[in-house]
């Protein structure tokens, strides 16, 4: 059994409380996040029953939403997001208790959230192609300061790109 210092300790804690805190976001959010959606359908729709048949067959797929609804598209992928997150945050937590390599923790759960929002991600193809054609003041504005959920969306790619460029430079 490995011993710890109390440092060491100490900063396991914190690192459990931080993820612990964002998994508690992350399931009160979701319910907002749905809310938002059927709200956006009901006020959308052209059909009153179309909302409530759309949430029977569950959410609409990224790769029907198009550029121009950057408002649906995000909430959409931060559902996604919420549904998929918690399993890997209690995974992580898990491997905190039991001892593993902080370090090597925290990179996993970057590789296991890069993973996550890469696939939810990857139907946005439109908006990846956007990111090659804005300044890097604009980027630097995105990143720092979003403003719509267009931004929002486009720092989520950012993000992944970023995590894409460190991993090669890594390699």
């Amino acid at each position: 059994m490995e011993v710890f210092n109390i440092n060491e300790s100490q900063e396991r804690v914190q690192i459990i409380k931080k993820m612990l805190t964002y998994k508690k976001y992350l399931k009160n959010s979701y319910e907002n996040f749905m809310d938002e959606l059927v709200n956006y359908y009901d006020n959308n729709s052209l059909d009153g029953n179309q909302m409530a048949d759309d949430t029977k067959r569950g959410l609409k797929d990224l790769k029907d939403v198009t550029y121009e609804n950057p408002y649906e598209a995000y909430l959409i992928t931060q559902i996604k997001l919420v549904e998929s997150l918690p399993p890997i945050i209690d995974e992580h937590i898990r491997m905190l208790n039991v001892g593993d390599d902080i370090d090597s923790i925290l990179e996993s759960f970057e590789s296991d959230v890069y993973h996550i929002k890469k696939d939810i991600y990857i139907n946005l193809g439109e908006w990846e192609v956007l990111i090659d054609h804005i300044d890097d003041e604009r980027i630097s504005e995105i990143t720092c300061n979003p403003k719509g959920y267009g931004d929002l969306l486009l720092k989520e790619l950012l993000w992944i790109r970023k995590c894409e460029e460190k991993n090669i430079i890594m390699k």
